[in-house]
Formats: C-alpha cells, sequence, structure tokens
C-alpha cells in the first residue's frame, strides 16, 4: 500500500520543483548553511504539496481511469490504493504542508497555497482550455522562483522572473507542437490540442526563442 502511495505522488515529476532552488543559486548563497536548509524544505513542501495535487486528480479521475487501456493500472483506479487510505492522506497531507510552509514564511505559505489552488483549476478547467494551459504552467515555474526567494529570504530579480516565464512558455508551446506532430487524433488525447494550429504554434516558438535570447 505505501508503494502505491508513492507511486499515485508520482516523484518523477518533482524535478521540475528543483525550480524553488533557482534563487539560492543567482543569489551566490550555495554555501550559506541556513539559506540551503530552508531551500530545501522549501522545495520538500513543494514536492508534497504537488503529491497532493495528484493524488486528487487521481481520485476524482479514478471512474474514468478504470475505464482507460493504460490509466486503469493506477493505483486508486486498480484498488491498489484504497480510496479511503488516498482521503485520509489528503486530509492530513495538505493541512501539515501548509502549517510547516507558514513556520517556514507566511509570504512562502501563501505562494505554496496559491500554486496548490491553481493547480486545481489547472487540473479541472485550464488544461483543457489553449493557451490558457501553457500561461498556467509558466505560471507554476514563476510561483516555485518566487517561493524559493521567499523560502531563502532573497529578493527575485524581474530579470529571473521573465526568463522563467518565458523559458517555460517556450517549452510548454514546445510541447503542445509535439503533441500535435506526433498524431492524428491528439485533440483526443488532450482536449486543449484542439484549437491549435502547428503553424501558430511554429510561430510563437520563433517569437519566444528570439524573447529569451533577447533577454
Amino acid at each position: 500500500m505505501i508503494v502505491a502511495l508513492i507511486k499515485t505522488l508520482r516523484p518523477r515529476q518533482w524535478v521540475k520543483n528543483l525550480f524553488v532552488a533557482v534563487p539560492l543559486f543567482f543569489a551566490l548563497r550555495l554555501f550559506d548553511g541556513l539559506a540551503v536548509t530552508r531551500t530545501a524544505i522549501g522545495v520538500a513542501l513543494f514536492c508534497l504539496i504537488s503529491g497532493c495535487v495528484y493524488v486528487l486528480n487521481d481520485l476524482v479521475d479514478a471512474p474514468q481511469d478504470r475505464l482507460h487501456p493504460q490509466k486503469r493500472t493506477r493505483p486508486i483506479a486498480s484498488g491498489t490504493l484504497p480510496v479511503k487510505v488516498a482521503k485520509t492522506f489528503l486530509v492530513i497531507a495538505v493541512p501539515l504542508c501548509a502549517t510547516a510552509a507558514f513556520l517556514l514564511s507566511p509570504e512562502y505559505a501563501a505562494v505554496l497555497s496559491t500554486y496548490f489552488v491553481l493547480n486545481i483549476a489547472y487540473s479541472f478547467r485550464l488544461k483543457k482550455v489553449a493557451y490558457l494551459d501553457v500561461l498556467s504552467i509558466a505560471m507554476f515555474f514563476i510561483l516555485r522562483v518566487l517561493a524559493g526567494a521567499y523560502a531563502t529570504q532573497v529578493e527575485a530579480s524581474g530579470w529571473l522572473l521573465v526568463c522563467t516565464f518565458l523559458l517555460a512558455m517556450f517549452l510548454g508551446f514546445g510541447k503542445r507542437a509535439h503533441e500535435l506532430a506526433g498524431s492524428d487524433q491528439a485533440d483526443q488525447q488532450r482536449a486543449a490540442l484542439a484549437n491549435y494550429s502547428l503553424r501558430g504554434l511554429r510561430a510563437l516558438m520563433y517569437v519566444l526563442a528570439a524573447l529569451v535570447v533577447g533577454v
């Protein structure tokens, strides 16, 4: 059951939360023990809250996942992780994470809470809306960087935030272009793709690439 819970938390996706450590790097405080410790705690809390979002998504999507040829093997859909256990985990983990975040920094807690709420909105609505889906993903990265700044108690420069936003947008639209080019039924795999065009995405990527280099 523990293995099933860990699988549901999607640890392989946590690498994105390393962006929380970006302010530490640019502030040149890699050898500041306190700053490193606060950043490590900040990264860990983001990993936990991200995992909670995945558990919530799988609880909501379980009925549909059981009808899907691949997703039906997910722990909650397959019954490997009982629904009651998953719900109990959320009831304990989310308040615990919020409390720990507040103790680290009230500002950090506010950013982490915003990230959690925006993730829920993305999972249930925004990911189905073209352009808003990628904009949301870019905002997730901005929030990670801001959280790292508050955790480390350094200022996140406008340049760093702009670069993070533009790079995230470039990668997000690049992924959509890859998905659209890779399948004739891409819109059935991701609803937002129905309102994208490959030509438009490529034009956007050229613009964003120029902006990233220019900034």
